[in-house]
């Protein structure tokens, strides 16, 4: 499913980079190399219990996170960033939301959002997305 979104996201032409956790890893290591970027990254799975006595059958309820980078110093504030993120949350939005992933999932809602730092003239913000599947047993 995260290859798929990281696919999806390319298509964003104002994203300098979209990657998955090891992107995201060297970026906060070192910053990213270039922004406006995003990383999407696998944040949570939820097994509810079986739904039926004789075989195994799960509702997974799966939390994904979009992290943006955006690099504005032109105020100390964040302001100019947080223009420059807006955009970008709307173009991710509108290719997110309602959207299956993978097949079997059920489409994609938004649960979430959150600044994560401001450190370094860097905004990082994260937008969380939630889709849901069944795992069955095979026996």
């Amino acid at each position: 499913m995260i290859d798929e979104i990281i696919d999806r996201l390319a298509s964003i032409e104002a994203l300098q980079l979209v990657g998955g956790a090891a992107d995201f890893q060297t970026a906060v290591e070192n910053n990213p190399t270039v922004t406006p970027c995003a990383f999407v990254i696998a944040l949570d799975e939820k097994y509810g219990p079986s739904q039926d006595a004789t075989t195994v059958i799960q509702r997974v309820e799966a939390t994904v996170g979009v992290v943006f980078v955006v690099r504005n110093v032109s105020d100390a504030h964040g302001a100019a960033a947080r223009q420059e993120l807006a955009p970008l949350r709307k173009a991710v939005s509108e290719l997110l939301l309602g959207w299956e992933p993978v097949s079997g999932y059920a489409p994609l809602e938004g649960a979430a959002a959150n600044l994560l730092v401001f450190k370094d003239g860097h905004m990082w913000w994260q937008d969380v997305y939630i889709t849901s599947f069944y795992n069955r047993s095979i026996l």
